[in-house]
């Protein structure tokens, strides 16, 4: 039974990529136009949908996801926040490409558990 599914789940993956079997990973990056010069360049992370979203432009997806501090990166699983990267004091973002897209490794991995 276990062989099964972990084979239907290779199919799956191998025919139509990890976002038909599991739900889509997505990645949004959040910045203003004031601080264009800390933006980070989401664009190289795999297997995730990304965005990018100038919050002066869209205050109201400031306030639905509560972004106190620019740059932030969220990750999400099927729409659910399941890691967040925020600037420091600087307005820069820490965090690595990276750290980032270990971050959504870990999220596929889980799945297989």
């Amino acid at each position: 039974m276990k062989l099964d599914y972990i084979l239907l789940v290779l199919l799956g993956l191998f025919f139509f990529g990890y976002g038909i079997c599991f739900g889509q990973v997505s990645v949004i990056h959040f910045n203003s136009e004031w601080n264009e010069s800390n933006n980070f360049d989401i664009s190289v992370l795999k297997d995730c949908d990304i965005d990018s979203i100038v919050i002066c432009h869209s205050p109201e997806l400031q306030e639905k996801h509560e972004i106190k501090s620019v740059p932030t990166v969220i990750i999400f699983d099927n729409n659910e926040e399941v890691k967040r990267f925020e600037a420091n004091i600087m307005m820069e973002l820490e965090a690595t490409k990276k750290d980032i897209q270990k971050e959504i490794d870990k999220i596929y991995l889980a799945k297989f558990e």
